[in-house]
């Protein structure tokens, strides 16, 4: 179990912030088009190591969500912002 947390927890930090890019983080706030390609990209990492399953799908409609609140918006802050991608680790682990 304490294995499969923190291979999760390697694919959230990968998916979130290696494949980022400058260009990327800097616009996926005020472009739909680029936050949907992050919420890509998030997702590679969790696909390869986990296949492609309903909790990717989950995992990837919750970061598009998650990250549009706070890039977009600013419902969220960072903080909160990784409390909710954790919560969705737990999620994952179900």
């Amino acid at each position: 179990m304490i294995y499969k947390i923190i291979i999760l927890v390697m694919c959230h930090l990968i998916g979130d912030y290696v494949l980022q890019n400058d260009f990327i983080a800097s616009t996926k706030g005020s472009n739909r088009y680029h936050m949907l390609v992050h919420s890509i990209l998030y997702c590679i990492p969790f696909s390869v190591v986990f296949g492609i399953d309903i909790r990717l799908l989950i995992m990837f409609i919750g970061h598009f969500i998650i990250d549009t609140s706070k890039a977009r918006y600013n419902y969220i802050n960072y903080t909160q912002d990784q409390i909710y991608h954790y919560l969705y680790l737990i999620i994952y682990l179900i």
